[in-house]
């Protein structure tokens, strides 16, 4: 046994330790409470719950706090007086002349009064506010005619006012703000009525304002609000005039609008409210003439507080109780009283202030299910006609009010003398419940029951008015002075007595944190109740050591029978060695020994990590790294190439020729095939114009133009080939069986047969003996014409040449033996007059004629039978400058009239010509203007006369002209030929098989080739020889 005086020592002791004994599994979490839990309200929200001190002796009487949150809503609340005789206090709060009037009043957080009113001397709107000792005096605008202001202050302090203005007899709504610092005029409405505003603010602390619309005494009910951006504003009732005055607005907790107001034309009361989700309108109370001066306020329960006075003689007080939409309760609460203010308290207490019959403010007072309560605040003097009263959560009333007599603003306060009594029940397990003291929401203060004689730990739980109950899972320790550890031993039998402990095995009633029943002194491992001996000291308990006796290991995860430590795989029954480290096991490394390998997929002897194919036995390697193996490698040591298709040494990538040797030489030339452009002729390689024929004269079928692909052969050596691009030439050149028809074939050869030198433009390369570019068929010749006899007929035509001066000759030049005949009349009665005409013949009127041709124009009339006659007659007036140039061009004519578009490019070429030329002075002006002229003629003539054009020498001016005399008398015999049929050489006997003179001209044909029809119409045809020049017989 212990002595007394250790028992006694030992218990100071544990009432010094007692707050910081823990029970066990309940956390610690501050000084002050030593037993906390988290529980989880309705909404989710974390809640901790503690008490503390957190444990007593079982004897009771000790008080201990419970902190948490909603308490308040638990408690059974009791509104009761303090019993005290309180007073009103009155002061005058400002003392300028005039200030005070329609006073309106609040209180914020920090106990500030803050009223706002008008001073109807100065004009004024002013602020003052009261922090308990001094009061501060500000003037909020410049007002002549502010009134009817109603003050609220929200969840921040600021402080919210409405109130009338009227500007140049306009009266308007004005919403102003102070935030501490400064007001802010935020927003105004226009046509307002002077009359009774009241602002109130919703949970979001924004406000909603009631009014009532200009207008003879009431327009309309109006309600202005703020959502959080901008303001709206709602028409309640404006069914008729006179209504919406008197207005006074209360918000109820689920945030409706209730707005009540004064049907003047009904003298009835009506509230107009959006409970119901729109705006609906109500009668509050339908008596004659009620409604004056109403205040209304909201209390905890959502019910509707109205005060209000009639305009009956006394103006006789009622108060109205209920809800929008529902019956409402009306009490007359007597005469001579108005102008009222309500507010309702946290105790749901309803205060008044009113100006009552004899001058006083009075004051009434309404709590819930009681009666009321009046007295007056103030009697000296009129005072009280404007008030407002507010009530602060310490239940002091605040009014402030206007003194009349004085025309001072003045401010009364009170105690209400009321305070609430807010009790809970707290139960203490088994032990009983008792009741403690809500001190506020998140303290409660009780006192502990008395316990058994057992220590015992006891769970607290709360009940609450309407039948609320909270488990606050927390734990309540009672300590018994036979335990004091508190352990469930007796102090007689534990080993430990002054600590708590469960060990049962080595020592009893000590602490055994593992409860395996080793005391933390002799377990081992005091934290692992799985454990408390390690026999080989390696710091694992022999429950878990596989090897217990063996300080080196104590696991086997692979159960192979070697220890992890010792074991090179511990997690690998199959392996326990690595011999060369290399990380596989020696079972299954094919190269136990060579620590860069261990895999051979393949088989090939070469390791996998050395071996370029791991998965190719062919292959182990890679010279070149260009992913093919050496042995199938043509070119193991050149990355760019891997293959040499064709074995000529090149590989694949860089000979361009993959498939065929570069070195090849078919034919034996020594130029390879792939330079040689005749791979299987020996005597050609090259071909510069990629013809087909080799550009090597003395090989087979050689080029003899190797810069032009459409030529290759020329058979007469003069420079120009044989081949033709002229589709017309087709029918000529195909039966000569020279060259060939290239389209756009150049250098073409115009006489293939002839070795010639002619340059001109599509007639190149026949004989050309003055070198002036134009072949010698298409030179015009100067003619020496003869005429010995002197009859007028050439002596080159002349079958008489030597006929006696003055006789009559016919065509031919013969003498003709005329009859007499009757005087001609005229020249061309001459040579119409049928002696003449049977003598002389047809023949010889056709030479009179052309003896007269003179112009290009009547030249060109002639019809295609006669044309041949041209070279009867000399072009005596060009200048051989001239002459050669119209020659060419006549040549350009009959080279190209059957192309009209390559002929206009021919004749522009030929203008630059004729240009640069006269610019050297290689030939005149005159002689360009003409030729411009003429060439301008030809490129807009019709294509269908080009070749009637090209082969007549008049139209180029290859001949005489004729003046206009000349020209009459040469129509008048055109006249006389076509009326006789006969033709002039029948006539005269000429042989159908006489060869024309070389002079005289043809017609050149599509072919190319010169062709004359002598006599017209005989079917006698000629083709002159292109190398001659002579005419020949001609068969088809």
């Amino acid at each position: 046994m212990r002595t007394n005086s250790v028992l006694v020592t030992l218990l100071l002791l544990l009432v010094t330790l007692t707050p910081v004994i823990l029970l066990e599994d309940v956390p610690q979490t501050d000084v002050e409470s030593e037993f906390s839990q988290d529980v989880r309200s309705s909404n989710e929200r974390a809640i901790t719950y503690s008490v503390s001190p957190a444990d007593g002796w079982t004897t009771g009487g000790e008080e201990i706090t419970i902190t948490g949150t909603g308490f308040l809503n638990m408690a059974y609340k009791n509104v009761t007086s303090d019993g005290e005789a309180y007073t009103w206090t009155t002061t005058t709060a400002s003392y300028v002349t005039s200030s005070g009037w329609d006073p309106s009043i609040g209180v914020d957080s920090n106990g500030t009064v803050h009223i706002v009113y008008s001073n109807t001397d100065s004009d004024d709107f002013w602020h003052s506010s009261y922090d308990g000792s001094t009061w501060t005096h500000s003037k909020i605008r410049n007002c002549a005619s502010c009134s009817n202001a109603d003050l609220v202050i929200d969840s921040n302090d600021n402080v919210h006012i409405a109130y009338y203005h009227s500007i140049s007899g306009t009266g308007y709504l004005l919403y102003s703000m102070y935030d501490g610092t400064s007001w802010t005029n935020n927003w105004s409405r226009s046509s307002v009525e002077n009359d009774q505003i009241s602002i109130a603010l919703d949970a979001n602390d924004r406000p909603h304002i009631s009014y009532s619309r200009d207008g003879y005494i009431c327009n309309a009910a109006m309600l202005s609000y703020h959502d959080g951006s901008s303001w709206t504003t709602v028409t309640l009732d404006d069914t008729t005039t006179y209504i919406g005055c008197d207005s006074s607005i209360a918000i109820d907790s689920n945030g409706f609008v209730h707005v009540a107001y004064r049907h003047h034309s009904n003298m009835d009361l009506l509230i107009a409210s959006n409970i119901s989700g729109s705006w609906q309108r109500y009668t509050v109370d339908n008596g004659n003439g009620v409604g004056y001066h109403s205040a209304m306020a909201v209390d905890s329960n959502d019910e509707l507080h109205l005060v209000y006075a009639s305009n009956a003689a006394g103006n006789t007080a009622y108060f109205a109780d209920g809800t929008s939409g529902s019956a409402w309760a009306v009490s007359n609460q007597g005469n001579s009283r108005n102008t009222f203010s309500m507010y309702i308290d946290q105790f749901d207490i309803v205060h008044i202030s009113e100006y009552n019959g004899n001058s006083n403010l009075g004051y009434s007072m309404v709590a819930p299910g009681g009666s009321r309560q009046s007295m007056t605040v103030d009697s000296i003097g009129n005072v009280g006609y404007e008030s407002d009263i507010f009530v602060d959560d310490d239940n002091m009333v605040h009014i402030a009010y206007y003194d009349s007599s004085n025309k001072r603003l003045k401010y009364a306060n009170r105690s209400t003398g009321m305070y609430l009594s807010q009790e809970i029940t707290v139960q203490f397990g088994s032990y009983g419940s008792v009741t403690g003291t809500v001190v506020n929401d998140t303290t409660i203060h009780v006192t502990t029951p008395v316990a058994g004689a057992v220590a015992e730990q006891v769970d607290l739980k709360l009940f609450g008015d309407q039948g609320a109950t909270l488990d606050l899972g927390i734990a309540f320790q009672y300590v018994s002075p036979d335990d004091i550890d508190m352990d469930g031993v007796l102090n007689v039998n534990d080993d430990c007595p002054n600590e708590i402990g469960t060990s049962t095995v080595d020592l009893i009633g000590c602490p055994d944190s593992d409860n395996d029943g080793y005391s933390n002194a002799g377990d081992a491992f005091p934290n692992n109740p799985t454990e408390w001996m390690d026999s080989d000291g390696d710091g694992v308990g022999d429950n878990t050591d596989i090897f217990p006796n063996d300080a080196n290991e104590t696991m086997d995860s692979d159960g192979d029978g070697v220890g992890n430590n010792g074991d090179a795989f511990p997690f690998d029954a199959n392996e326990t060695m690595d011999s060369d480290g290399d990380g596989v096991g020696d079972n299954t490394d094919v190269f136990p020994l060579n620590f860069f390998e261990y895999m051979d997929s393949d088989g090939d002897g070469a390791g996998d990590n050395a071996d370029a194919f791991p998965f190719d036995a062919n292959e182990t390697m890679d010279s070149d790294g260009d992913g093919v193996g050496d042995n199938a490698d043509a070119f193991p040591n050149d990355a760019s190439e891997t293959m040499d298709s064709d074995g000529d040494g090149i590989g694949d990538n860089a000979d361009q020729y993959p498939l065929l040797d570069n070195f090849l030489d078919t034919d034996g030339d020594t130029f390879v095939d792939l330079q040689d452009a005749f791979p299987n002729d020996m005597t050609q390689w090259r071909d510069t114009d990629g013809d087909g024929y080799g550009d090597n004269p003395d090989g087979a079928s050689p080029d003899l133009f190797v810069n032009v692909p459409s030529q290759w052969s020329d058979l007469d050596g003069d420079g120009y080939g044989d081949n033709w691009g002229n589709a017309s030439w087709n029918q000529t050149r195909i039966s000569m069986g020279i060259g060939e028809y290239v389209q756009g074939a150049v250098l073409a050869d115009y006489c293939p047969e002839a070795n010639g030198n002619s340059s001109a433009s599509g007639f190149l390369g026949c004989v050309d003996d003055d070198g002036d570019g134009i072949p010698n068929m298409f030179e015009v010749e100067e003619v020496v014409e003869l005429d010995t006899d002197d009859d007028g007929v050439l002596d080159e035509d002349d079958m008489c040449p030597n006929s006696l001066p003055g006789v009559l000759v016919n065509s031919l030049g013969c003498e003709v033996i005329a009859e007499p005949e009757p005087q001609a009349q005229t020249q061309s009665d001459g040579f119409m007059s049928g002696d003449i005409a049977q003598t002389v013949g047809m023949g010889a009127i056709l030479l009179a004629i052309f003896s007269l041709l003179q112009t290009n124009m009547v030249a060109s009339l002639l019809p295609d039978t006669f044309r041949w006659v041209q070279v009867l007659r000399r072009n005596s007036k060009l200048s051989k400058e001239e002459e050669n140039e119209l020659t060419y061009l006549q040549s350009v004519v009959q080279a190209y009239f059957s192309n009209p578009e390559e002929l206009n490019q021919e004749l522009l070429d030929l203008k630059a010509d004729l240009t640069a030329r006269y610019t050297n002075n290689q030939i005149k002006d005159d002689t360009r203007v003409k030729l411009f002229r003429i060439i301008d003629e030809l490129m807009k003539t019709n294509p269908d006369e080009l070749e009637h054009i090209a082969h007549n020498d008049v139209y180029f001016g290859l001949s005489d002209a004729l003046g206009t005399d000349e020209r009459m008398a040469l129509l008048n015999e055109k006249v006389a030929m076509d009326q006789t049929s006969s033709d002039p050489f029948e006539e005269e006997g000429i042989a159908v098989d006489t060869v024309p003179s070389d002079d005289v001209k043809g017609d050149v044909s599509e072919d190319g080739y010169e062709y004359l029809e002598l006599p017209s119409g005989s079917g006698n045809w000629f083709i002159r020889n292109r190398v001659s020049g002579s005419w020949e017989r001609w068969t088809q």
